[in-house]
């Protein structure tokens, strides 16, 4: 029953996503367009007339940002049409260029794909894991290792950083972002956990059922 609830979660978002990338996103892209090209050609263009084509440019740039960010939020596009490797790669790239931490990757998936509730709960904990090692970990290192053993597959991002003691600094650290990767895997029957000590890192650990 969890399998079919999170299937079903997961299709509708992905249809969802979809919508908003390739309907309503494309759409604003068009008027953005539309906008700057009667802003080029104007031929003596009166200053107030600009500098409104400029502002109303500029605030319909901000929704499409917006959209695409609500429609990766829903469900990554690249997820769907590149698998989770790919996406799982994409996501580290991202973070390595826009943190300066080094992230080693080690990924050992089967060969077919999993199914789409496993991968979104896999992307979804390390999406989780990387961003509390950015907000809090200050870190150097960070190893992310997905491997599949017996009938379950894991996923494990671990870090250098300064780690924590929930019970010496509080919810900061161990508030809704753990409970989120918490209650992610454990909907599904998942296996969750946690180990860090100050001064020592942080390693956070996955495991779903694959049968």
């Amino acid at each position: 029953m969890a399998h079919s609830y999170v299937q079903s979660q997961v299709s509708q978002r992905r249809n969802f996503a979809r919508e908003l990338h390739d309907g309503i996103n494309q759409l604003m892209v068009s008027v953005k367009f539309r906008i700057e090209l009667a802003r080029d050609k104007l031929e003596q263009p009166e200053q107030r007339a600009l500098a409104e084509l400029e502002k109303g440019s500029d605030v319909l740039n901000q929704a499409i940002q917006e959209v695409r960010r609500i429609s990766h939020d829903l469900r990554p596009i690249l997820l769907d049409d590149l698998g989770l490797e790919s996406a799982l790669h994409s996501m580290t790239d991202d973070f390595a260029e826009r943190t300066g931490i080094t992230v080693d990757v080690s990924l050992d998936l089967p060969v077919q794909r999993l199914t789409d509730d496993i991968e979104i709960t896999l992307y979804r904990v390390t999406q989780e894991a990387l961003t509390n090692v950015e907000r809090h970990a200050n870190a150097r290192q960070v190893w992310l290792t997905v491997w599949q053993k017996d009938s379950m597959i894991w996923v494990e991002v671990k870090d250098d950083g300064k780690g924590f003691s929930c019970s010496a600094q509080g919810s900061d650290d161990c508030g809704i972002g753990l409970m989120n990767m918490r209650e992610r895997t454990e909907i599904l029957s998942g296996d969750f956990s946690v180990r860090s000590k100050p001064g020592m890192g942080t390693r956070v650990r996955a495991g779903l059922a694959l049968v």
